[in-house]
């Protein structure tokens, strides 16, 4: 007489398989992964991987990532946060060693987080993307050599859902005449190579220094200069990074243009759309005017949410939660979350250099399972 068979998820059909696995929180995943020899294979299948991918993830893949440096700036610090509270969860230690002394955060999508390896005097150095849940990175290989001759680089990093590709984008400005002339270039991680998008340049200037990106349904957005200096007007300059192209959004129409700063951040705990804060020093006093896109990609559907008028307020805001919640750091260096309604602010015990502070949303995933 043959033994019953014992009764496991392995015996159910593949396709009921993936689509239970796919439920679980990455986390999970990885654990099981661990611990039975049966998974890696399944894990790893492409259509897995695909439906994966696909997915929008658990309530528990979903995470803040808040980065910034101690006040005695020695410490690079990345903190794990709950999207609900912004109580840290964990922090997380990068598996590199930096080679030029500096990692920027370039962006965050799908479970991969770009940093770029620089250091404090210089916008060149070397793309890695990292993944926290699995604690696995990937070098990617440099695309120019050393005749190459820039100004400044300025970079972008996303998903693009269609194809379920991970992509940087890089405008290399020319050192000669860096507010008109640059170049683009495209790496895609499925080809691991870079490509020069011939006959293309981006339409707008990015500042030198360090120019803050934000990525909303596949297009990176930044703020960008319209004649190439810094008394010029302002214009959000997007790319594609689907189809590889630019688009351009203008500010709100109703916006008071005499601000003196002005920053774009994400706006929800799924990064839906775009926020924008301008600052303005008056009679009263200092004051942020705080705007949404409701409908990213269509600048009629800007709309004024709230002003914060705190003295001891002068880092742009970090996060927006949603129309009355605002993640901001003092003068001081202590993150807080100021309430709108309420008039209200919240310490979230987090105290670090004020200008260092970057907080980008982070969903766990499964990249870089398989190289």
């Amino acid at each position: 007489m043959s033994k019953p068979q014992k009764n496991t998820i392995f015996n159910l059909p593949q396709d009921i398989i993936f689509d239970i696995l796919s439920r679980l929180p990455t986390k999970s995943l990885v654990h099981f992964r661990s611990v039975c020899t049966s998974s890696p294979p399944l894990i790893s299948h492409p259509s897995f991987t695909t439906l994966h991918f696909s997915a929008t993830g658990t309530a528990d893949d979903h995470h803040i990532l808040i980065y910034y440096e101690s006040t005695d700036y020695i410490n690079q610090l990345y903190s794990l946060r709950s999207p609900l509270t912004f109580q840290e969860t964990l922090k997380l230690q990068v598996p590199y060693k930096t080679l030029h002394g500096y990692l920027r955060i370039v962006g965050s999508d799908k479970g991969l987080i770009c940093l770029f390896d620089t250091n404090y005097y210089s916008s060149l150095g070397t793309v890695i993307l990292w993944n926290p849940s699995i604690q696995k990175i990937k070098v990617v290989d440099d695309p120019h050599n050393v005749h190459d001759k820039f100004s400044h680089f300025v970079l972008g990093f996303g998903f693009v859902l269609r194809s379920l590709e991970f992509k940087v984008v890089e405008i290399a400005y020319d050192l000669d005449n860096f507010k008109v002339n640059n170049s683009v270039l495209v790496y895609s991680l499925s080809r691991n190579s870079w490509e020069k998008k011939e006959g293309m340049s981006a339409p707008y200037y990015l500042t030198k220094g360090w120019s803050s990106n934000v990525v909303v349904n596949g297009f990176v957005n930044w703020l960008a200069f319209k004649e190439g200096d810094w008394g010029a007007s302002r214009v959000i300059m997007a790319f594609d990074l689907d189809d590889e192209r630019f688009e351009v959004f203008d500010l709100p129409k109703d916006i008071v243009p005499n601000y003196d700063q002005v920053s774009i951040s994400s706006y929800g705990e799924e990064c839906l759309s775009l926020s924008l804060c301008a600052h303005y020093l008056g009679i009263n006093g200092e004051t942020w005017d705080v705007w949404v896109m409701g409908d990213y990609g269509l600048v009629d559907s800007w709309k004024k949410a709230f002003v914060v008028s705190q003295p001891m307020y002068l880092v742009p805001p970090l996060l927006m939660k949603n129309d009355h919640e605002v993640l901001i750091v003092l003068h001081d260096g202590k993150l807080m979350l100021f309430d709108a309604i309420k008039n209200e602010m919240q310490d979230l015990e987090t105290q670090g250099l004020p200008s260092t502070f970057r907080a980008i949303t982070y969903t766990a995933s499964l990249a870089l399972l398989n190289g």
